[in-house]
């Protein structure tokens, strides 16, 4: 679904001055498979239009499925008489044009889209379904779905401001059960042909030892957290706590601690959404430029995300966090592209410091409670084991945590030495190593 600049300039035409675009086409194809049968194979598009308009100080915005002329029109109507129908502004309004707070040099990086996503056929995804399937014991069931997505992205203003990328994403996740207990693995790429499909069957019958199921530990121990674990828990901490916006109300736990040790010596995070590691993003939702952001060094906070709103904290420029206008997690500036440093402890060698504890290979469900605590709560998922001696000896029922993030980023002992990437559904991607966290924070009860 392209997105042509002329449908864009007329657009801006008929909204008049003042007028952002942030316009969004979404092209997905979808294969899903339950009890290692396909269920379901089908293709989504969707055009998506965020028009914001800001003059004289008065702001307002709605939304459009279409760039036809005549839709555009009737909504350029309805904001400008929602326009003459707000108060006038009491304080000084807001910029109308990116570029008036845009480093000068700043320019975007060019993302080449995959074209193994952009020409991929169907018979790919099915023989990446068969991979898994038949590389699994007959007794296992694999559920989960494998998905393509390909993002014309373009935010334009009438001020002069345009520009567009298009992003490309394959996924595949595989949810493999067998004798009552399951185990998962989620692999994302911009391009589809470096995704290794055939190390999943090994990593999930891995998974899927024959172990006796031991009663649910009480008390407090040490925790092993894989990487998928580790996404889930970086990303919400993230969020919540390392915004400009939550920085400067003091929503934030970390508000007023710049220069402090707010985390564990051992964890060193960035966002950069130009790693190579992560998943190449060029800008935002207001179109500024993504920009390499220190967020935490050896455990020191060092800086938050920014949208234009907030560009007083990061030196007067942007740090291209702005999220779309009606955004469904929020309005504030976020992270998007969350990078930990790896450490220097192979995965046996963090079993084995971890000694008698929980290891558990993914959280699901983890909710706030409470942002300013970073209290959550969430359930364990897929493989949670229990470990002694430094050995996994049996599997561990799936159990409850309520915790302070803070509390256990601050409770890391050591971290692992290969980073994984992944992505969530408020977040563009997350990578991250494993992270074995001390006893204390966690209590199971």
């Amino acid at each position: 679904m392209s997105i042509e600049r002329t449908d864009i300039e007329q657009a801006l035409d008929i909204l008049g001055p003042g007028t952002r675009l942030d316009v969004l086409g979404e092209n997905a194809e979808l294969l899903r498979y339950a009890e290692s049968e396909i269920t379901a194979q089908h293709s989504e598009r969707r055009l998506r239009v965020r028009v914001k308009v800001n003059r004289g100080g008065r702001t307002a915005g709605g939304t459009l499925e279409t760039l036809e002329p005549a839709a555009v029109q009737i909504l350029a109507d309805r904001l400008t008489a929602a326009l003459a129908d707000l108060p006038a502004p009491s304080g000084e309004p807001e910029p109308t044009a990116v570029a008036s707070v845009a480093a000068p040099d700043g320019e975007p990086i060019v993302v080449e889209p995959a074209t193994s996503v952009l020409d991929c056929d169907p018979a790919v995804r099915h023989a990446w379904f068969a991979t898994v399937r038949d590389g699994l014991d007959e007794s296992a069931r694999l559920g989960g779905a494998i998905r393509y997505d390909v993002l014309d992205r373009v935010v334009a203003d009438a001020a002069g401001l345009f520009r567009s990328e298009t992003l490309t994403k394959a996924s595949i996740q595989a949810i493999a059960k067998q004798d009552g207990q399951s185990a998962s693995v989620k692999l994302v790429h911009r391009d589809a042909d470096l995704i290794p499909v055939g190390d999943i069957p090994g990593r999930l019958r891995d998974a899927l030892r024959p172990l006796p199921v031991r009663e649910s530990f009480r008390g407090t121990c040490r925790v092993l957290l894989k990487p998928s674990a580790v996404n889930t828990l970086i990303a919400t901490f993230g969020h919540w706590a390392l915004g400009a916006q939550h920085y400067a109300s003091g929503r934030s736990v970390l508000a007023g601690r710049m220069g402090q040790q707010v985390v564990s010596e051992h964890l060193t995070l960035v966002d950069d959404a130009t790693d190579t590691a992560g998943l190449l993003s060029g800008f935002d939702a207001e179109g500024n430029v993504r920009r390499r952001t220190p967020l935490i060094d050896r455990g020191v906070l060092t800086g938050v995300v920014s949208d234009r709103r907030r560009a007083e904290l990061t030196a007067g420029v942007p740090t291209g966090h702005a999220v779309p206008d009606g955004w469904r997690f929020g309005g504030d500036p976020v992270p998007s592209h969350l990078l930990l440093d790896a450490g220097e402890a192979s995965e046996d060698e963090l079993l084995a410091e971890c000694g008698s504890g929980l290891v558990v290979n993914r959280l699901d469900y983890l909710r706030v409670l409470h942002p300013k605590q970073t209290l959550v709560t969430g359930t364990t998922r897929d493989a949670t084991y229990w470990a002694e001696d430094g050995k996994l000896v049996a599997w561990h029922p799936q159990l409850r945590f309520t915790f302070r993030m803070d509390e256990v980023l601050n409770a890391v002992l050591a971290v692992g030495a290969v980073r994984e990437i992944g992505d969530q559904t408020f977040m563009d991607s997350v990578v991250v190593p494993s992270l074995l966290i001390d006893a204390g924070p966690l209590v199971l009860t």
